[in-house]
């Protein structure tokens, strides 16, 4: 089989490796969610401390990416990915023997040290060893583990804390992450080394900082307060840390960060549009898991099931976007993906609190399809755009780009959510007295809910309760199609940067960068 240089493994070898750790490293964003009330008992802390385990991950993942260009270029992009999984693995296996929650939050930080360049090193490493021409096909591979991970990690952490310890979230890294070390240093050959004479130190220091800064306001926000002086001055910093870190790199010989990439007019559109992406991608992973299971009542097992038809929907569209890629390109697909994830997302707003599963089934899959179409192709275009031997230092810019929009996604969806849920809340009450229609129906319907339960002789405070119960049922239902209306009409912003990818599939060499 063809490869970018002799010697080289076939694509599905390079395939097969990289998709093992991407899938752990991705499925560690989701698996522990539902383990933080069990792990909140058992450490005696209270939501607070216990946030610590997921924010101290995201942080220092999002932060250490900078370094991974300098680190693949120096000493190998083989040797830097079988290193940062081996550096997961090591934190998993602490991680499944911590014993208090400080402790599982420093074996956290050695967990993010490798989890966070996992996928800027496995997309690097294949660009390094995947013909042009076989790219498409091999990132829609790659693509299934990204798609499958997030929405199996609620079902299979439900599953593994109901009826197994906690400490097996992680210790189900171990094996995994030993066979992908081994597969890594037996099947692949070393990349071609680009050493740096000069060691951007500011670069580093101020691209961590920035990054570090804007995930931990972002992610405290709304816990602090978006106006608080905390949250104002994280921004303020981290803002001049950003522009005073775009005038070392212009003017650095060897950045750490490449921020010339960004002439490459392909490369640029391609990380606006899958930045984009990712803060939809994110909102509807926060908002769905809330509704299925605050308004439905729904388990996270059964909320794991209900989501699978959209991972799988989007796990099928990979494959064959990845083969229309060779053929078309990104921009066809882009046009058609778009507006799938603009459809289905506007749909989403007439979610109510009874919808039917089928209806909302045929929504998510819409989604799926769309997602699945667009995604990596717009990714593998963004990256395949930039000479081979900066394909390292592009990927870092895209994953640093998205970790931050992912963050931001997540920040946004939940201050909007929260904002209307008042709203919706005041707009209701404000003309509600005991002889309003409202009042009437919320009492016939909570009168009704006590004769299901053969409660009929319930004191009045628990009528009332009842009737709040379902008042925060409807607001919050109403709250969360407003957020889905809001990412609808945002895909229309998004649409027209499609139509500046290009229409040709991968075949050609990328442009040349003016230094």
């Amino acid at each position: 089989m063809a490869s970018r240089e002799n010697g080289h493994p076939g694509v599905l070898v390079v395939t097969m490796v990289v998709v093992i750790g991407t899938f752990m490293a991705v499925l560690d964003t989701s698996i522990l969610n539902v383990a933080l009330p069990k792990l909140m008992v058992l450490f005696s802390v209270d939501t607070k401390e216990i946030q610590w385990i997921l924010t101290a991950y995201m942080l220092v993942s999002g932060a250490v990416i900078p370094i991974m260009s300098y680190l693949g270029d120096n000493f190998g992009y083989r040797t830097l990915y079988a290193y940062c999984l081996a550096s997961f693995t090591l934190g998993s296996l602490l991680c499944g023997l911590a014993w208090n929650n400080e402790s599982l939050i420093v074996f956290r930080v050695i967990q993010a040290l490798g989890g966070g360049l996992i996928q800027p090193a496995s997309m690097a490493l294949m660009f390094r060893f995947i013909p042009k021409e076989k790219m498409g096909m091999a990132m829609g591979l790659f693509g299934l583990s990204i798609a499958v991970a997030p929405s199996i990690g609620p079902t299979l952490g439900g599953f593994i804390v109901e009826d197994y310890s906690w400490r097996w979230l992680f210790m189900i890294n171990v094996p995994l992450g030993v066979l992908g070390f081994v597969l890594c240093q037996t099947l692949l050959p070393e990349t071609q080394k680009n050493p740096s004479s000069h060691f951007d130190f500011w670069g580093l220091l101020l691209s961590s900082s920035s990054a570090f800064l804007y995930l931990l306001a972002l992610d405290k926000g709304q816990d602090w307060g978006w106006t608080s002086y905390s949250i104002v001055m994280l921004f303020v910093t981290a803002t001049a840390l950003l522009a005073l870190l775009i005038v070392v790199e212009l003017n650095h010989p060897q950045p750490m960060l490449d921020l010339r990439l960004f002439k490459v007019a392909q490369f640029t559109y391609g990380v606006v549009i899958s930045s984009c992406l990712t803060i939809l991608l994110m909102g509807g992973i926060l908002l769905w898991p809330i509704y299925l299971q605050n308004i439905r009542g729904y388990s996270a097992m059964q909320t794991g099931v209900i989501l699978m038809p959209q991972a799988v929907a989007m796990g099928l569209m990979m494959p064959i976007a990845g083969k229309l890629y060779d053929k078309i390109g990104a921009r066809p697909m882009a046009l058609v993906g778009i507006p799938l994830i603009g459809i289905s997302t506007y749909l989403m707003h007439m979610i109510t609190v009874d919808t039917p599963q089928s209806v909302f089934n045929v929504w998510l899959i819409l989604r799926g399809m769309g997602l699945g179409l667009t995604f990596m192709p717009v990714n593998t275009a963004a990256i395949g755009a930039v000479p081979l031997m900066k394909s390292g230092a592009a990927s870092t810019l895209n994953n640093l780009v998205r970790a931050v929009a992912g963050s931001f996604g997540i920040a946004m969806t939940t201050s909007l959510l929260e904002n209307r849920q008042v709203f919706h809340l005041h707009r209701m009450v404000e003309g509600l007295d005991l002889f309003s229609p409202s009042w009437q129906v919320m009492q016939q319907s909570a009168t009704g809910i006590l004769a299901a339960t053969g409660d009929t002789s319930a004191a009045q405070p628990t009528m009332l309760t009842l009737m709040y119960n379902q008042l925060q049922l409807h607001t919050n239902t109403w709250a969360t199609a407003d957020v889905f209306m809001a990412f609808s009409l945002s895909v229309v912003l998004v649409l027209p940067l499609a139509f500046l990818l290009k229409k040709t599939g991968s075949k050609g060499g990328p442009p040349a960068i003016t230094e």
